[in-house]
């Protein structure tokens, strides 16, 4: 799925909303404060057990929601790196909804404060699109990368369950 970036002068909402009896989902980060669903398009990777969902506004093709819906453990791997933010902040909209749905193994490596879900190609350049979510793309504009940080202990382990 192609994606483009505007830079945004101050820091965007971002809500985790994680795992409880409530929700089987392990998390999803909202990006709007918006109750009211948009019209909405649907962006998948599905590979295997690992399953991200990407939510965009069909009016103004702006990212408001990603989950995590499934997560495959024995594709997880510890990672010694805790991956910081940065203080810049982009709107990331997506460009082309002829590509919605992606079918690559995704590696997730975990640390005690991040995530990281990749596939395809390493990232080429990449876009902090809140404090804690900073997306990667490869030199094709497609989304490769989704990075969780500033996270703490419980919250990787309502995700992961682990």
């Amino acid at each position: 799925m192609k994606l483009y970036f505007k830079s945004i002068t101050s820091e965007p909402f971002s809500e985790f909303i994680s795992y409880s009896s409530s929700s089987p989902i392990p998390v999803t980060l909202k990006l709007s404060r918006s109750t009211i669903l948009p019209n909405t398009l649907y962006a998948r990777n599905l590979y295997g057990e690992n399953f991200i969902e990407f939510r965009f506004n069909r009016e103004t093709r702006k990212l408001y929601e990603i989950t995590i819906v499934a997560i495959q453990p024995d594709t997880v791997k510890f990672d010694n790196d805790n991956w910081i933010g940065r203080d810049e902040f982009y709107e990331c909209c997506i460009e082309d909804e002829n590509e919605l749905e992606i079918s690559e193994p995704i590696q997730i490596l975990r640390s005690n404060k991040s995530l990281c879900f990749f596939w395809g190609e390493k990232p080429f350049h990449t876009y902090p699109i809140a404090k804690n979510c900073i997306l990667g793309i490869d030199r094709d504009k497609k989304l490769c990368s989704v990075l969780l940080v500033n996270l703490n202990n419980e919250l990787v382990y309502d995700i992961l369950g682990f």
